[in-house]
């Protein structure tokens, strides 16, 4: 069975999401016990070839392995190489 493949759209703070983005935003934070009030910052993945995506909280990783272990969990889905390279350089420049 083909695993759908995760890529990265954007990193940045929730207030930088266009509207119909923040939907995903707050479905997930209210999952992850997470405040939208201070803004937090975000990465936006993209499961290829729908129109769903999928929000990771910079402040619930550590590295890129705990993004892949998120998108396999929550969605059974894999994280595209490219897409790990961008993962990994936003978490660098975050801390």
């Amino acid at each position: 069975m083909t695993k759908f493949v995760v890529k990265y759209v954007f990193a940045g703070r929730y207030t930088d999401l266009d509207d119909d983005l923040k939907d995903f935003a707050r479905l997930k934070a209210h999952l992850s016990d997470v405040d939208l009030s201070e803004d937090p910052e975000l990465i936006l993945f993209n499961v290829d070839g729908t129109r769903s995506y999928y929000v990771v909280f910079l402040e619930e990783v550590d590295g890129v392995e705990d993004v892949e272990r998120m998108i396999e969990r929550d969605l059974g889905a894999v994280l595209s190489s490219d897409s790990k390279r961008a993962v990994k350089r936003v978490l660098d420049a975050s801390k």
